[in-house]
């Protein structure tokens, strides 16, 4: 995956206003309020707290309070995060993905799509539901077909807007040019949880 040198930088511990200390704990708690981030990606979120926190809240509510399972979830945004040539969301969530249970042959299949025979019926519906969204928005009456047989009007709302939502994670991203950290693996970890 194509990487670009940063554009917006991670913010300097000498601009760490009380702003960017809550963007800072937001994840990571009173210790990162205290010592800063250990992610360059919120570092670099700090230098805009009011978006960095809307932005959080809405992630948290796909991580942590829609009807997507962790494992729904990791397969939304590893799919968005390869579509779009995201290096720092790709790695960070494969990492979390080998930390709930993901195999090597499935983080590949993510890479290959929803025709990977790897995938059970729901799994493939929500991937070719993922690319359809980052496709234009439309999806299919087949795959909504597919959907609507599988889950239920709130769980396909959650994935379209997680499928759009992680896109636009990933195009901020890719677009700053966020770096990953030279210890990602020691830094990274899931904050899913599971449904």
């Amino acid at each position: 995956m194509a990487e670009t040198a940063p554009r917006i930088t991670p913010l300097p511990p000498d601009q760490w206003t009380e702003e960017a200390r809550a963007v800072f704990a937001y994840w990571e708690g009173e210790e990162g309020r205290a010592n800063g981030s250990r992610l360059n990606t919120m570092l670099t979120f700090a230098r805009h707290p009011v978006l960095a926190l809307a932005t959080l809240d809405l992630g948290r509510y796909f991580m942590l309070q829609s009807g997507l399972s962790a494992r729904q979830v990791k397969l939304v945004v590893m799919r968005v995060a390869h579509r779009y040539q995201a290096t720092y969301q790709w790695t960070h969530n494969v990492i979390g993905a080998r930390q709930i249970g993901f195999s090597d042959a499935e983080i590949a299949a993510i890479q290959v799509g929803p025709a990977d025979p790897v995938w059970s019926r729901a799994d493939s519906a929500l991937l070719q539901a993922v690319d359809e969204v980052n496709n234009g928005g439309r999806i299919e009456d087949a795959t909504w077909t597919e959907l609507a047989a599988l889950f239920d009007e709130r769980l396909i709302m959650d994935l379209v807007h997680a499928a759009g939502y992680f896109a636009m994670v990933a195009w901020g991203q890719v677009a700053m040019g966020v770096a990953l950290e030279a210890d990602v693996a020691a830094v990274s970890r899931n904050r899913a949880r599971d449904a």
